[in-house]
């Protein structure tokens, strides 16, 4: 049977993208985490600095209260690999 009819070949290849699709998006995860951090540390320096808040809204930056709420995330794919074994 070729592979291009083969069901088994198929649902293999559609998990391999599903698992390749999870990982980007962890990824992504994890650099949305630390720009939202960066931005909201620049937020504060600026507000700190004596900018109003209202000023910054005005001029076009966002809102930090209105960010994505996001914890520190550890990279965790080593220990899921670890756990593979």
């Amino acid at each position: 049977m070729t592979t291009q009819f083969d069901p088994v070949a198929k649902l293999l290849n559609r998990d391999e993208n599903k698992e390749r699709a999870v990982r980007e998006l962890g990824e992504a995860m994890v650099a949305l985490e630390a720009a939202v951090s960066t931005y909201k540390d620049a937020h504060k320096a600026a507000i700190d600095a004596g900018w109003l808040k209202r000023d910054l809204l005005a001029a076009g930056f966002f809102d930090a209260t209105k960010l994505p709420k996001v914890k520190k995330i550890e990279q965790a794919s080593t220990s899921y690999d670890t756990q593979e074994q």
